[in-house]
């Protein structure tokens, strides 16, 4: 390994808060549409969500930036990330600010570009667990496509834990025991 193991863990780790979140919000958000509960879930859903995980996120890039500052480039699956992020990042402007894209549609749009992200990082690095994780993503955001309706922020969740927190966990799960034997 290139890296040492606590910073891979943490790495891991740190897709695992994500998704976790996410797939808490999705299903909270599932749950205002389907029983319309009076509440403002951008605020008390989304945003107290996204800005604690966001503070774990700087705190874990400090720390990371500290420990990593001889190396001078980028790993290309971070540059494969960032391309899919900027893509996510459209896909919301489009929906939610100029109302380009119906907002159960949404999901399986990111669920395209999520599934770009795995399937073109476990082809950079060998990795089957990441392949099939991008073909499953795939597969959902048919499935997604093809309803568009509020259970869409329901399967969302579900490929978030799928396709997301758990190939991860299987990674750490690899991780420490190569280690172990070696």
């Amino acid at each position: 390994m290139s890296a040492p193991f606590y910073i891979i863990h943490r790495n891991l780790l740190l897709v695992t808060l994500w998704g976790l979140i996410l797939t808490k919000c999705f299903t909270l958000e599932y749950f205002v549409h389907t029983y319309s509960v009076p509440i403002n879930s951008a605020l008390y859903v989304w945003a107290l969500s996204i800005s604690m995980a966001a503070a774990a996120t700087f705190v874990f890039v400090r720390l990371q930036s500290q420990e990593e500052q001889n190396r001078p480039n980028l790993p290309r699956s971070l540059i494969v990330w960032c391309i899919c992020s900027v893509g996510v990042l459209l896909v919301l402007a489009a929906g939610f600010w100029f109302n380009r894209i119906p907002p159960f549609t949404i999901p399986a749009c990111i669920a395209v570009l999520i599934g770009f992200g795995y399937g073109t990082h476990g082809l950079m690095a060998k990795n089957q667990v990441y392949m099939v994780s991008g073909l499953g993503w795939w597969i959902g955001a048919a499935v997604l496509f093809a309803q568009s309706s509020v259970n869409n922020l329901l399967i969302f969740a579900l490929l978030i834990i799928a396709f997301s927190v758990s190939p991860t966990v299987l990674q750490m799960f690899r991780q420490t025991q190569a280690l172990k034997h070696a």
